[in-house]
């Protein structure tokens, strides 16, 4: 699987205090039905939190103010071209000759918030779909699109803008005909305490996916690479902030992980623990595979696979171990801002509301400090990226009543 430096070693030992090891195993099971219908959100404390159906969404954004990440639901069949024949300036003469040539855009299965709408992106200013304004902060649309949804329509879309400061999307979408030409404002906000807002061109905003803080795990239908092929597979994704390490062969007992080197891809569970055998037709689960998630409060909890039923009913049997437990788990701040990312000068700092004490450090990806700046009780900050190479680091914010970390680009 995909590689990545031993960033939560260094950050444990700076952040998180730890409890004695807990050896408590559960055995679970996730369901998404027959034909894979649904997606489970699933908490690695609280077992199972929510079952949603697969069709209820066709694209989700990234609920953070200042993110531009928009994803499509491509496990249920939403396919997302761009326009290649104009700019914003061809929507009158949108039409879809040539349209086999045309280039199909996936989710980035390694990061939630790069999705399908930002594969063409080129780096700041440029988020994909739009440019970032260093006047307004909003990005403003400048690209057409054709969406496919399972139900047969077919639609051109504009995302016009992100209103950054009110954390608002404006979106246009019509026939190809140019009927039922639409115009929607989306209220990014009261959303805000989950990873995503969902959106279905039938029924406005869905109420897809529990409060962020509430699931750890996501079991899902969604599409990735396969012998250089995108191909739809069915697995399990890790919601943004936890990482992930994958130890392969180990004995079942096995529960070291300090030594691991863990990663934040949310695909590092992903789909490949199972296997089809062709002679049985039955799937069979890898042997002497364990998986390590620690959550963002510094938990950490081992999963292994144990069954998988295939598309007869969509059903994963795993167990369920905790490892460590952070002795006192931080809050995740809320309402907290940073752009841009990537950035070249410096990442700008907001807040919704006024923080106690706050601080903010900027890690490389062996939990070297190597920027930090103190933000006391301001609503706003900046921390300089004078000196600092770029790559990808973690910024985590600190104050008093608890800590953010996110993983941020310099170039």
């Amino acid at each position: 699987m995909k590689s990545f430096n031993a960033l939560i070693i260094s950050l444990t030992l700076l952040f998180a205090s730890f409890s004695g090891t807990l050896q408590a195993q559960t055995t679970h099971t996730a369901s998404m039905g027959n034909q894979y219908v649904n997606e489970v959100f699933f908490s690695l404390t609280n077992g199972e939190v929510r079952t949603s159906p697969r069709n209820l969404w066709d694209i989700a954004f990234f609920t953070p103010a200042f993110s531009a990440g928009i994803i499509v639901n491509d496990g249920a069949g939403v396919a997302l071209y761009t326009y290649p024949n104009a700019g914003i300036s061809g929507w009158e003469t949108f039409d879809t000759t040539g349209m086999a040539l045309w280039k199909r855009l996936y989710n980035n299965t390694t990061d939630f918030e790069d999705g399908a709408f930002n594969r063409n992106a080129l780096g700041h200013p440029d988020y994909g779909w739009g440019i970032y304004s260093m006047t307004s902060h909003d990005v403003v649309g400048d690209s057409l699109y054709l969406i496919a949804t399972p139900d047969g329509m077919y639609r051109k879309l504009q995302i016009v803008r992100k209103i950054s400061t009110q954390n608002k999307y404006i979106i246009r979408y019509a026939n190809l005909d140019g009927s039922n030409d639409q115009t929607d404002t989306l209220e990014v906000t009261p959303h805000i305490t989950k990873q995503f807002m969902a959106f279905s061109f039938a029924n406005g905003i869905v109420d897809r996916e529990p409060d962020a803080a509430d699931w750890d795990l996501l079991f899902t239908r969604y599409n990735a690479v396969v012998q250089n092929t995108y191909y739809p597979v069915n697995g399990v994704l890790t919601r943004k902030g936890h990482t992930v390490a994958e130890a392969h062969p180990v004995a079942p007992d096995f529960t070291d992980w300090t030594d691991l080197t863990f990663a934040p891809d949310a695909d590092i569970i992903g789909h490949d623990w199972k296997t089809i055998n062709m002679s049985t037709f039955q799937w069979e689960i890898t042997d002497s595979l364990a998986y390590f998630v620690q959550t963002d409060n510094g938990s950490v909890y081992k999963v292994v696979f144990e069954a998988f039923s295939g598309s007869s009913t969509g059903t994963t049997t795993f167990t369920v171990q905790a490892i460590s437990t952070a002795s006192a788990p931080a809050f995740e701040l809320s309402g907290v801002n940073i752009y841009p990312n990537p950035a070249g000068d410096y990442f700008r700092i907001t807040f919704s509301s006024p923080l106690s004490n706050a601080s903010a450090v900027l890690f490389d990806l062996s939990g070297r400090a190597v920027a930090q700046q103190s933000l006391g009780n301001a609503l706003s900050g900046e921390i300089s990226l004078d000196g600092v190479a770029r790559g990808s680091y973690i910024l985590r914010i600190t104050s008093e009543t608890g800590t953010l970390s996110r993983k941020v680009i310099v170039r």
